[in-house]
């Protein structure tokens, strides 16, 4: 373990003892949570409240705040209602890395290093099917200019998102119309951690994750852009205050749609073009600004009339529900007949995950599936084509193969393995079933 990550884990420890002398265990954060509820968890609010602190202490928690803590969704409800000043969400990551040491080092070890084998492996094969390599090539770092000073704005992918890269160069394009500077970072090279951090594997996920900062603040941009609301919440809450304390340098992000209406009047007038259509929104209730953010822009193309769905689910993203998965599954049943009824044009999505959810859905009900960008970059009067929904919607292994054929070919990729990623990262990746006879 080098010297920083050490160093991140002992700062790890310091705050939990803060939230251990701060706490009052009334029940607060517990009382205004979703998750209880969805759940079924019998205990009252103060009651998962000390059993959480419990946790934090190194006892045995009582089964509620277990699974409590394992199943926060995240909606950030808790943030604002601590009236000392803790952070629950960041209570509830440190109780389930506490609960993690129940299981040997190595297992741990070895869950994190197959999850990120498994994400790494699909990012790489999944962006290489759809891109050429000079396209592609825009969405790494190698692709940064020779700047005399800092970029305006960095701009990281986080990895997942590059399964779906045509959102990412509709960032790129964005920025470009803007007229801002940009340096690109992500993919599985500068990773958040979480995918350590979740099996209790914290040696390596602080490591990931110093050596990612790193990666982000060198260009000196104080402006660092985030598309994944899962890599935001790790950086700015789990290891930005850590890097912070140990290193004496400051660290944040801003969720790129927020970024992006808060220069809402530079914007306005690059769209230019009318998108006549009804469209609604797969929103969830989490506080990261997003959901407000995305509508603001929606609000500004002309000729588009956003639709309210009636109904937000719980979270921050659909992956932040993967323990729930009855009520994620619902979830989307729930917006998809919605958005039939209310007889929209358009299913948006805000995240690349949603994406390549409800792109499988597509050719099952009346309405297309696009995310939010794509609106944006059809006011502006740019696209990027959506492979990624061409594939899903195709089905069809051996007809995807085919239309890959050449990239498969240019990039020197494994045919077993590319049919394995589409398969287990693309067709067989599907909450809720494709077929509607099978969602009830």
């Amino acid at each position: 373990m080098t010297r920083l990550s050490d160093e991140f884990i002992q700062s790890l420890d310091s705050r939990i003892d803060g939230i251990l002398e701060s706490c009052t265990k009334c029940g607060a954060c517990a009382d205004v949570c979703p998750t209880p509820d969805i759940v079924n968890l019998t205990s009252s609010p103060k009651q998962l409240g000390e059993g959480i602190i419990k946790i934090l202490s190194n006892k045995k928690g009582t089964r509620d705040a277990e699974l409590w803590a394992s199943s926060c969704c995240g909606s950030g409800f808790c943030q604002s209602v601590c009236e000392k000043g803790i952070n629950p969400r960041f209570m509830l990551a440190m109780a389930r890395r506490n609960i993690s040491k129940n299981e040997n080092k190595e297992s741990r070890r070895n869950k994190g290093k197959a999850a990120f084998q498994k994400m790494s492996r699909g990012v790489k094969v999944l962006s290489r099917l759809q891109l050429a390599p000079e396209i592609l090539e825009r969405l790494s770092p190698r692709s940064h200019k020779e700047l005399d000073k800092a970029p305006d704005v960095v701009f990281y992918t986080g990895c997942n998102m590059l399964k779906t890269p045509h959102i990412g160069l509709l960032c790129l394009d964005v920025l470009e119309r803007l007229e801002l500077s940009y340096e690109v970072h992500g993919g599985p090279a500068t990773c958040c951690g979480i995918l350590q951090f979740r099996p209790g594997d914290i040696e390596n996920a602080a490591r990931q994750a110093l050596t990612s900062i790193e990666r982000l603040t060198k260009s000196n941009c104080s402006k660092i852009l985030s598309w994944c609301p899962t890599c935001q919440i790790q950086f700015t809450e789990v290891a930005s205050p850590s890097y912070a304390e140990i290193t004496g340098n400051g660290f944040g992000m801003t969720m790129f749609p927020v970024f992006l209406s808060h220069n809402l009047e530079k914007l306005k007038p690059l769209l230019k073009h009318r998108v006549s259509k009804r469209v609604a929104i797969h929103e969830y209730s989490g506080e990261l600004g997003v959901m407000e953010a995305v509508k603001m822009l929606l609000k500004a193309i002309p000729g588009l009339e956003l639709v309210e769905l009636g109904h937000r689910s719980a979270g921050y993203t659909g992956t932040a529900l993967a323990p729930m998965k009855d009520y994620l599954r619902k979830s989307i049943a729930r917006t998809l007949v919605s958005a039939e009824e209310l007889e929209i044009d358009t299913l948006v999505g805000i995240y690349h995950n949603d994406h390549r959810e409800f792109s499988g859905h597509e050719a099952a009900w009346n309405f297309s599936v696009a995310n939010y960008m794509e609106l944006i970059g059809e006011s502006i009067g740019i696209s990027q084509p959506d492979i990624f929904k061409q594939f899903k919607l195709m089905r069809d292994i051996d007809a995807i193969l085919e239309s890959c054929s050449d990239l498969i070919q240019k990039y020197s990729l494994d045919i077993e393995t590319v049919r394995d990623v589409i398969i287990q990262d693309m067709l067989n990746e599907q909450n809720l079933p494709i077929d509607r006879g099978l969602q009830s």
